[in-house]
């Protein structure tokens, strides 16, 4: 997951000169499936609305026709995302490739119209989330690019300004000075009240950190041919709460996606003590839930990747993370596709995947900073065989049997 909440922004020709101080700021749409349209031609049919006669006076069943997209209809979604884009485009935002649900653009100083050049520079974001948007922002003064697109906007939709940002969709920030921090706090206290009404056990609350060595062995054992199935109870319990903790180690927390990537391969299946290592997942987090992704303006400017795998004779696991401000952008974790011969074959399959997550941000990076010519970005491997394997696989006969991509 990617967070444009850095104020590492940069204009195109001065692309070291950081626009410093952007403002964040939240707004949301009331009612927003109400708000689309449907397509022309487009005919909806549906049954009548609780409260109403299902039968006409005939004896025969009401139909009703959908004059616009509501609430549980399939299409919802969809039209109103259809609604929404294309005026944004209007407005004059351009849309990232990267990232369709990212709109941006600036404004470029013009010394010959303003007498204070860096008052003309102005920089306007907005990122969609269904009916939410996150906007960011250099001036709000009369005419800046804000403040036109929030008179429109109002003119246009029925809206509503939720101030700055300081919690969204269970993620909370706090700006302090040059530092944005990105945090879970609340999200996570809740539920450990959910699971640990009295607090963590003792037996749980002793670890320190979230995982054991033996959780593969635990995996491996609740997912074999012939295990024994799971307690209805056990695993409905189970899977809301890898549920709940894959939310943290997706968002804020990548200390703990190892872990969680390998619960949830145990999602049909889970034991007793797999249950047990997804609480003291969870107790870790408790115990640590004032951590957070950190972003600091002013240092490391350049997007950096580091990838690894963990080896094993069934299904490998890969992971990357790619830190920009000195704190996690994007990451992840999760089991190969293929079987892997060695570790070099495993590092290979794990540095593709990160590599594939390097143009993915690269291309978003360069939009949001206007950089033509981004630096090239460094991805971090600790296995000489596959770094010596991808700078020339030709003579390495023992790799002959990977696939193309992984090259």
């Amino acid at each position: 997951m990617q967070h444009p909440t850095s104020i590492e922004l940069a204009h195109a020709g001065c692309t070291r000169r950081p626009l410093n101080q952007l403002h964040m700021r939240r707004w949301d749409f009331e009612a927003a499936y109400l708000q689309g349209e449907l397509e022309m031609g487009e005919t909806i049919d549906c049954s009548a609305p609780p409260g109403h006669a299902t039968t006409g006076g005939d004896g025969d069943v009401v139909v009703w026709r959908a004059q616009r997209p509501v609430y549980g209809m399939a299409q919802a979604g969809r039209r109103w995302q259809r609604s929404l884009y294309p005026w944004l485009l209007e407005f004059g935002l351009r849309q990232s490739e990267a990232d369709p649900s990212v709109f941006y653009m600036r404004t470029t100083p013009d010394a010959h119209r303003h007498e204070d050049a860096s008052m003309a520079a102005d920089v306007l974001y907005v990122s969609c989330y269904v009916d939410d948007l996150f906007i960011l922002y250099k001036h709000d003064r009369d005419g800046s690019l804000y403040d036109k697109f929030t008179t429109a906007l109002k003119q246009r939709w029925r809206v509503e300004d939720e101030g700055p940002i300081t919690d969204l969709l269970n993620i909370e920030t706090e700006r302090e000075g040059d530092t944005i921090t990105l945090k879970q706090a609340s999200y996570i206290t809740k539920l450990s009240r959910e699971y640990f009404p009295d607090g963590p056990p003792a037996h749980i609350h002793a670890y320190t950190v979230p995982r054991t060595m033996d959780i593969r062995e635990c995996i491996i054992e609740a997912t074999a041919d012939g295990a024994a199935p799971a307690d209805p109870a056990l695993a409905t319990r189970y899977k809301r709460l890898v549920g709940a903790l894959l939310y943290c180690a997706t968002q804020t927390r990548p200390d703990v996606s190892y872990p969680v990537s390998m619960l949830c391969r145990a999602m049909p299946r889970p034991t007793t003590a797999l249950m047990d290592a997804a609480l003291r997942v969870l107790a870790s987090l408790n115990k640590h839930k004032q951590v957070g992704l950190r972003y600091q303006h002013g240092t490391q400017r350049r997007l950096e990747g580091y990838s690894d795998a963990d080896w094993a004779v069934q299904r490998s696991q890969s992971g990357f993370v790619f830190t920009l401000g000195r704190a996690s952008i994007s990451w992840g974790s999760k089991r190969q596709p293929v079987v892997a011969l060695s570790t070099c074959e495993s590092e290979l399959m794990a540095a593709t995947e990160a590599a594939k997550e390097a143009v993915h941000l690269r291309r978003l990076h360069a939009e949001l900073t206007f950089e033509n010519n981004p630096p090239p970005t460094h991805l971090h491997l600790d296995n000489m065989g596959a770094i010596d394997t991808a700078y020339n696989h030709s003579h390495h006969s023992r790799m002959k049997h990977c696939d193309r991509k992984v090259f």
